[in-house]
């Protein structure tokens, strides 16, 4: 009995050291795949370029939308008239306090020094949006943007805040690589940009590394700001009874739709909706980011509550912010693909004869999807069939097709639409954007940490 139970032990020992040291090598492939990954994430390609792209062009019409809307009341809010508020000798906000943010400042008293710097700044954002020189503009354009917002700190809100902080990690980042002057401008000197390739070949590993590092700190960033925005709700009694939304809809400040509002929360469940909705997404956005499906579902919610905010409560330049950093977390094989849809729908539209109306062209697509699939999928235009003379001689009538049709003469030459898609082709090939996608995987380049 005694030999049974030591062997016993024996080999249970034996089995706890096998799963340890199989537990062991276990993590040690798991750190080290884990070390691989970040590597190749950080410092293999530039991440989220189309993103950071639309955050950028977003950013700067914004910047030129708010100091637009404030024109007529610029000398009021934020010049000389604003002595009111006492900012001016005794500023709100510590950024007047720094001798880099004090430009505005200096010279709003002045009320054509002040008007100059305001159009100045409106030219900077238009640059911005443009993607003009953004690697020395982009700072300037912080720095006068602080300048100016901060002088009157009545009119400021959170997403000047946090806006701020996002374009201080742009700096870092390759703002311009797409939809921009500068991408235009290295796409067509190909001699400069392989003098610069050879050049930057030694600290490209390094540019890539600070561009991907300051999309993981704007991810951190932007999920800690809505967890705690979710746990700040989540200790009200109106966000936990579901009719926090219903309030801000019906205070007269913010409803700038009053219709739209009333038939939103008409239905008690729809409120509580989205209510609680909102705290789930913002309390899970970091965690959704990581996949797929579930981050399609919350950058669709989280953009859909910014625009609602936007439209019902007379917010635009709030919301505007906070999709301007939402966008980068939207993979750029999706901004890509939306680009070709809208690239697809101007060239239809401007191919389209004004003079048609919805009906003939109803009934031209019609007479189109009656063509055979083969000579569909071929490209070639529908011909009449070929009729023999026994077939006359018996009597059979041709087959009528789209061409033979005569309400196709009303319509656009179905000819046209044949040969789209070969159009369609050569221009996407043509479009060094597209160029690159189709050279490249469609692996996902979203953010993931």
């Amino acid at each position: 009995m005694g030999n049974i139970i030591t062997a016993e032990a024996a080999r249970l020992g034996r089995m706890l050291k096998d799963l340890a040291c199989a537990g062991r090598a276990g993590a040690v492939t798991l750190a080290r795949r884990g070390a691989t990954f970040s590597e190749d994430w950080l410092l293999g390609k530039k991440r989220a370029l189309y993103g950071l792209a639309v955050f950028r062009i977003l950013i700067g019409v914004m910047g030129m939308g708010i100091l637009a809307a404030n024109w007529s009341t610029r000398l009021y809010a934020y010049g000389a008239g604003s002595a009111w508020t006492g900012q001016h000798l005794y500023p709100g906000s510590d950024f007047e306090k720094i001798w880099l943010f004090k430009w505005f400042n200096f010279v709003g008293p002045d009320n054509v020094g002040f008007t100059l710097s305001y159009i100045g700044l409106f030219v900077i954002a238009f640059l911005v949006a443009i993607g003009w020189r953004t690697k020395f503009v982009l700072p300037v354009y912080l720095v006068f943007y602080v300048s100016f917002i901060e002088m009157n700190d009545l009119l400021s809100d959170q997403s000047d805040n946090l806006l701020r902080m996002v374009m201080i990690y742009m700096l870092f980042a390759d703002t311009s690589a797409r939809l921009s002057l500068d991408a235009r401008r290295h796409a067509k000197s190909h001699d400069a940009l392989r003098r610069f390739d050879r050049r930057s070949r030694m600290v490209r590993p390094y540019t890539a590394m600070f561009h991907n590092l300051a999309i993981v700190v704007t991810t951190m960033h932007v999920g800690f700001v809505y967890m705690s925005g979710a746990l700040y709700k989540a200790q009200g009694g109106t966000w936990g009874a579901g009719t926090a939304v219903y309030g801000p809809l019906m205070v007269d400040r913010f409803s700038t739709w009053p219709e739209i509002a009333k038939i939103i929360t008409t239905w008690g469940p729809m409120v509580a909706a989205f209510s609680w909705g909102t705290i789930i997404l913002q309390m899970m956005f970091l965690p959704m980011l990581l996949n797929r499906i579930t981050r399609i579902i919350v950058l669709i919610g989280i953009m859909s509550f910014h625009v609602g905010i936007g439209v019902l409560m007379g917010l635009p330049f709030f919301s505007m912010a906070m999709i301007a950093v939402d966008a980068i977390f939207v993979r750029d094989h999706t901004w890509r693909a939306m680009g070709r849809g809208l690239k697809r729908a101007w060239a239809n539209a401007a191919r389209r004869s004004p003079g048609v109306t919805l009906a003939e062209r109803r009934t031209t697509a019609d007479a189109v999807a009656a063509t055979p699939v083969d000579d569909a999928w071929s490209g070639a235009a529908p011909v009449s069939p070929v009729v023999a003379a026994d077939d006359l001689e018996a009597g059979v009538a041709p087959v009528a097709t789209a061409t033979d049709v005569d309400v196709v003469t009303t319509a656009p030459d179905p000819a046209t639409l044949w040969t789209r898609r070969p159009a369609e082709s050569a221009s996407r090939a043509s479009s060094p954007d597209d160029a690159e996608a189709d050279a490249t995987d469609r692996r996902d380049d979203s953010v993931v940490v």
